[in-house]
């Protein structure tokens, strides 16, 4: 336990080094409904700048605790039971090594721990809370929010780190009108705090700026899911956008994995009603439920045409929140039965049949060539001046 310590403090040194001045801004908590949030200050120190002014005479250090609420189009600030004032906005800017603050709201089942700055505005009257940080320690972040717990391959690791740092670097304008470069839910990726994992810590250490490109040298869309099903699906047939390097491929290192199959019931009346409430009551009608109620989809399709209806298949999963849009229909008594295969929208790279991979021995760039097209890793440095 102590050798894991002393690695991580290593790789955080290291990776403080090497990203300084390459620092990104993560909208926190994105998906949460809330009004209150208290931000601890975990290690270092901290001062605290409100509407550009310092309101402490000295650095905020561990144990410290602010509360900050929404209040009638203010921020709010109390320090136990202080209150600070009123402001536009609050920002929490680290003064020493390995800076670290929490957040706990009402509705996180547990507090998140966070590394570096933290900027505090109101967004549309919500408060906004945007984590300015350090690239790798951000994707080492991503990495252990994404895949920990599936995998315990430090290969795969590096293979995940390679993709969400492309899929970062593609994406830093999405949220520019916002004020910050991504939210940290599935719209983006997924961050759920610093990384305390040695084995990610190491293997965003030794994937360090690499990127995949197409053949142009531009940076790819790494969409990447859990399971493809045997198959992945072109990003055409889901964005409706067709790419060059996201077509689809069979791909049998996914079959057999834990997200590989899925079974789902739905009661036969929901089922029907979905479709006479999407395409009209001729679904009433017995010769048309005949078409919907058995349905065999050996490869992925993303449009069931029946007669003059086109029904994305993709609609159907979102609806019937499934997993995967890679299913076949059976009826039995009151009941449809659902037996699909996959997780996840099935475009770019499964996680799971890479892992298989680096089990048999694939390297990151013969994993990146087979779920993506015409495409190479190399450095960001080469393409990007920071």
């Amino acid at each position: 336990m102590r050798t894991n310590k002393i690695f991580i403090l290593f790789v955080l040194l290291v990776l403080t080094s090497r990203t300084s001045g390459l620092n990104i801004k993560v909208r926190l908590l994105s998906e949460h409904l809330f009004s209150t949030v208290d931000v601890n200050v975990v290690s270092g120190a901290y001062s605290v700048l409100c509407d550009n002014k310092k309101v402490f005479p000295t650095d905020l250090t561990a144990g410290s605790a602010i509360t900050i609420t929404r209040f009638e189009g203010k921020i709010r600030m109390e320090k136990g039971l202080e209150l600070i004032g009123f402001f536009s906005e609050i920002e929490f800017i680290g003064t020493k090594y390995n800076n670290v603050f929490s957040l706990k709201t009402a509705n996180l089942t547990k507090e998140r721990i966070y590394e570096d700055n933290l900027q505090i505005v109101l967004l549309a009257s919500e408060l906004s809370l945007v984590n300015t940080i350090g690239l790798e320690k951000y994707i080492a972040g991503v990495v252990q929010s994404e895949v920990f717990g599936s995998s315990n391959e430090v290969e795969f690791f590096k293979i995940q780190s390679i993709a969400s740092r492309t899929y970062c670097l593609a994406n830093l304008n999405r949220h520019l009108p916002q004020g910050y470069n991504l939210c940290d839910g599935t719209h983006c990726q997924a961050y759920k705090g610093r990384c305390t994992q040695a084995d990610i810590l190491r293997a965003t250490y030794e994937s360090f700026s690499d990127v995949v490109v197409d053949s142009s040298n531009r940076l790819i869309s790494t969409a990447y899911h859990s399971n493809s099903g045997g198959m992945t699906e072109s990003a055409g047939n889901i964005w409706q956008k067709d790419i060059s390097y996201l077509q689809s491929v069979r791909d049998t290192f996914s079959i057999g994995a834990r997200n590989y199959q899925w079974e789902k019931v739905i009661p036969k009346k929901q089922w029907i009603g979905y479709f006479i409430a999407g395409f009209g009551s001729k679904y009433a009608q017995p010769e048309y439920q005949a078409k919907i109620l058995n349905f065999e989809q050996e490869q992925r399709i993303a449009k069931w045409i029946i007669d003059v209806d086109t029904i994305e298949t993709k609609d159907i999963r979102t609806f019937f929140k499934l997993r995967s849009s890679y299913f076949s229909v059976q009826t039995k008594g009151e009941n449809v039965y659902l037996k699909g295969k996959g997780y996840g929208h099935g475009v770019g790279l499964s996680q799971e049949g890479a892992i298989e991979m680096v089990k048999q021995g694939y390297s990151p760039a013969e994993i990146f060539r087979f779920y993506y097209q015409d495409v190479r890793v190399i450095k960001y440095t080469e393409i990007i001046d920071f």
